[in-house]
């Protein structure tokens, strides 16, 4: 019996920890084609895995961090498209640039490739 209630007292915290794991409401990516709002939380929410999207663990920070900073990494832009894209495609989600750009927000300071 004390060692069930042990383990229930150790497994009692874990939702708790995962829910620290909650990241912003919203991101914004500037794009020369209208700024990208990406709904973060209700992405996390509806995935359930942050290494689905972050492949390295959330504990590496942002795609920004590493994606058009280290040489040799693919750009974020190119990063995310691909890996937004295919998953738009797979569970139908907006796939027309408009779907997820926002040309009337352009943001002609992105112009760098």
């Amino acid at each position: 019996m004390l060692r069930l209630l042990l383990l229930l007292f150790l497994l009692i915290p874990a939702p708790l920890l995962a829910s620290d794991q909650t990241g912003p409401e919203a991101v914004e990516y500037p794009s020369r084609w209208g700024v990208v709002t990406f709904k973060h939380l209700s992405h996390q929410q509806r995935l359930g895995n942050c290494r689905i999207c972050h492949h390295q663990g959330v504990e590496m920070g942002s795609c920004a961090s590493c994606h058009g900073v280290i040489k040799g990494l693919p750009q974020l832009k190119d990063v995310l498209h691909k890996q937004c894209v295919n998953c738009h495609w797979q569970q139908h989600g907006p796939t027309e640039c408009a779907g997820c750009h926002d040309p009337e927000r352009l943001d002609e300071s992105v112009y760098k490739d």
